[in-house]
């Protein structure tokens, strides 16, 4: 045969060829789990990033007060920086008082600790003498500590 003889289509099938229905679900039930996983990973993603978001919100809002202080402090030391330099000589004068506040409560502590377990009165006396005291002392501790810390250039 020729080639001007040969028919113009051949034999052509066209059935649709399926695959098991068993297989198509099996495959659009896994994309459809697919997509539902990428949906709850986008939703938590999304999440996270508002939660950051909300984070650095609240630890601007904590941290201003203190920047704030920070800066009056500094606008203190540099206006008067012979009364920061006086709180800095207060301040070693006063640690070296501490110091000797605490050997003196620790050495009384050691000597009386036995009475405390059958006295309650005298472990209170204890407190209410060593107590305010120390408590006040470290609040002007920090106080000129603060103050005293050097100007910054």
């Amino acid at each position: 045969m020729n080639e001007a003889s040969q028919p113009l289509f051949n034999q052509i099938d066209v059935t649709n060829i399926v695959a098991p229905t068993g297989a198509v679900d099996e495959r659009y039930r896994a994309e459809q789990r697919h997509a539902e996983l990428m949906g709850v990973l986008n939703d938590i993603a999304t999440q996270q990033k508002r939660q950051n978001e909300l984070l650095t919100q609240l630890i601007n809002l904590q941290t201003a007060p203190q920047r704030q202080r920070v800066n009056e402090l500094q606008n203190w030391r540099n206006s008067h920086p012979e009364l920061a330099k006086g709180c800095r000589q207060l301040l070693d004068q006063m640690s070296s008082m501490q110091n000797e506040y605490f050997t003196k409560m620790v050495e009384e502590s050691v000597e009386n600790s036995e009475d405390w377990n059958y006295s309650e009165f005298m472990f209170n006396d204890f407190v209410d003498r060593f107590g305010p005291r120390l408590i006040h002392l470290n609040s002007l501790l920090q106080a000129l500590s603060q103050l005293a810390a050097p100007p910054e250039k």
